[in-house]
């Protein structure tokens, strides 16, 4: 059976030459959107969201079990978010994330994606650690639910500080590039190109537009696509 990167590398071929008006949108949220109106997101036409879950051993988002419940009662497609420190341990960092998405209702409901990993701060660590630790986080989440993260990062992060590994480790990407009309680069590491990509934070309707708003949020936000269908982005849910 063919695995869902190798499915994803086929179906890049096709959508390279597709506008992004084909892309499914979403959002990333955290307290510092502060109370969300979810029936009010939802009905703007974004699809997904993705909520800050953790930090840390310790650190739980203040929003993080509202909007949970919030993104699951407006019909989006929901997904959960770690933000990673490689200056403390990656074993207790994936439990306390899975343990926090469990008190919150658990993940394994209907339109839940993969709990995803944001990569973006070393912590001073060298890329040889934050690669060991990325490979540690992941395959202890990989254990606790039983599917691949997905992991969020930036091309020059993953380039510079990562040490810029080939393996995927079997996790979809999630790229962080705010530039029109493409990311600037994606690591080798995937060669079948982006899953979801992060192309604004300040809610533009597409790559290079003005700032915008989506309702049901006060001021700004991330603003994403997920490059292919919906029934592909189901296969990224929780069964």
């Amino acid at each position: 059976m063919l695995s869902l990167l190798s499915l994803l590398s086929q179906q890049s071929l096709a959508s390279n030459a597709t506008s992004t008006a084909s892309y499914i949108r979403g959002i990333d949220v955290s307290h510092y959107q502060g109370t969300i109106n979810w029936a009010d997101v939802a009905a703007s036409g974004v699809k997904f969201a993705c909520a800050k879950a953790t930090e840390g051993t310790s650190y739980v988002d203040s929003q993080f079990k509202a909007n949970w419940a919030g993104m699951h009662s407006a019909g989006l497609t929901r997904c959960a978010y770690h933000f990673a420190q490689p200056a403390s341990n990656a074993v207790a960092q994936a439990k306390h994330f899975v343990d926090t998405v469990n008190a919150a209702g658990g993940f394994k409901a209907s339109k839940t994606l993969q709990l995803m990993l944001d990569l973006e701060d070393a912590q001073g660590q060298t890329p040889a650690t934050v690669w060991k630790w990325t490979q540690a986080f992941l395959a202890e989440i990989k254990s606790l639910t039983g599917r691949p993260g997905i992991i969020y990062t930036g091309y020059y992060f993953w380039d510079s500080s990562v040490g810029a590994p080939a393996d995927n480790l079997d996790c979809p990407l999630w790229i962080a590039s705010y530039t029109s009309p493409a990311p600037a680069g994606v690591p080798k590491a995937w060669p079948e190109g982006w899953a979801f990509w992060q192309y604004s934070d300040n809610g533009a309707a597409s790559p290079g537009a003005p700032a915008g708003k989506i309702p049901g949020i006060s001021g700004n936000v991330d603003v994403d696509y997920f490059k292919y269908d919906a029934a592909t982005l189901e296969k990224y849910c929780f069964p």
